[in-house]
């Protein structure tokens, strides 16, 4: 695999490897229809922000696509699965997935938190709107939705819990393909993050929660 450095050029791939996962599932395809292109933008300002910029914030694009469209929760999280599956694939080190798993976390709350209201007012989307074609439905029978970080709290945009939850452990340590350093380097930064968000949390607490599952031997 090509080593790219360049923030840039990481996310003009990233976007496009991106879009060429999504333009392969029928739940993305039959709720964005021809507007994978506007999916892009929403993808590309995330990264742009978070590897150019080097900060979390609001994606506006993405979240005003995901609202025009009807997106649901589902559909959402297998976005952000496929969006930072295909960043992965660059190493662009931990803190900027870090970031990015940030602004998704933003997002999903904006949309999907009933506490939580657009910047013209309208309320978040119901998570039990219909689908065109029971999409939700043939989602769940293919995937989990991606569970994802969510500071400042650091909870699980999939399931709620304290992250990584049991699930995201899994899927980290196929993520990361048995690179037991590079997945602790990634952790580590959480970790970091977390501490400055939750002042509270307990050091050895949190050493535990980023770190302590981790196999003690290669995977």
């Amino acid at each position: 695999m090509l080593v790219i450095k360049d923030p840039t050029d990481i996310v003009r791939l990233a976007t496009a490897e991106a879009l060429r996962r999504i333009a392969g599932e029928v739940l993305l395809t039959d709720i964005l229809g021809t507007r994978l292109t506007a999916a892009g933008d929403g993808l590309r300002e995330v990264l742009r922000t978070a590897l150019v910029a080097q900060r979390v914030a609001m994606p506006s694009r993405l979240i005003a696509l995901c609202r025009e469209m009807d997106v649901g929760p589902d559909a959402f999280d297998l976005l952000g699965h496929h969006l930072l599956g295909a960043l992965v694939d660059y190493r662009p080190g931990p803190d900027a997935l870090v970031r990015v798993g940030g602004a998704l976390g933003l997002a999903r709350r904006t949309l999907f938190d009933p506490s939580s209201l657009a910047p013209d007012g309208s309320p978040p989307i119901r998570a039990h709107v219909a689908r065109r074609n029971s999409a939700t439905a043939r989602y769940r029978t293919v995937k989990p939705p991606e569970h994802l970080p969510s500071p400042p709290g650091w909870t699980c945009t999939g399931c709620g819990r304290e992250w990584p939850c049991a699930v995201k452990q899994s899927q980290l340590l196929v993520e990361f393909g048995g690179a037991r350093a590079a997945l602790a380097v990634y952790l580590g930064s959480c970790l970091l993050a977390a501490a400055r968000d939750l002042p509270g949390l307990q050091l050895e607490r949190a050493r535990n929660r980023f770190l302590g599952w981790l196999p003690r031997r290669p995977f």
